[in-house]
């Protein structure tokens, strides 16, 4: 079973984060400049890469660390939870995509609310 995702068309580079109890956490991150003026982040779960909290526990924190980093407002910001295909009988380990909506404190981002999306859908917001 593959546990170390590749750089692809979903992740360009890795970004640290500190998780739950401050640990320090890693995932996969893209980050696509949209042609409407919104930036879209997709964090990819690196499974044994990631020495601390998978993105799923950590989703609000962590998209809020990705926005504050880009310097994006909140209205502008659209994050994607990749998950890749290890490979496995099982369909929980196939790959997967969901849009995180969230909504804003006046501080950061809270309350994940997680929609699945096709990769085709992926790659069309990709290119918006």
């Amino acid at each position: 079973m593959e546990t170390n995702p590749e750089f692809d068309q979903y992740m360009d580079r890795y970004f640290n984060y500190l998780g739950q109890w401050e640990s320090p956490s890693k995932c996969g991150l893209k980050v696509v400049n949209r042609k409407d003026g919104k930036t879209l982040a997709i964090a990819t779960e690196i499974y044994r890469q990631n020495p601390g909290t998978p993105v799923t526990e950590w989703c609000a924190p962590l998209a809020t660390n990705i926005m504050m980093e880009l310097q994006c407002p909140h209205e502008q910001f659209i994050f994607i939870e990749h998950t890749p295909d290890l490979g496995s009988k099982l369909t929980f380990y196939d790959e997967s995509f969901d849009l995180v909506n969230f909504e804003w404190n006046g501080e950061s981002l809270i309350h994940p609310t997680w929609t699945r999306l096709t990769p085709e859908q992926v790659e069309k917001m990709m290119l918006d």
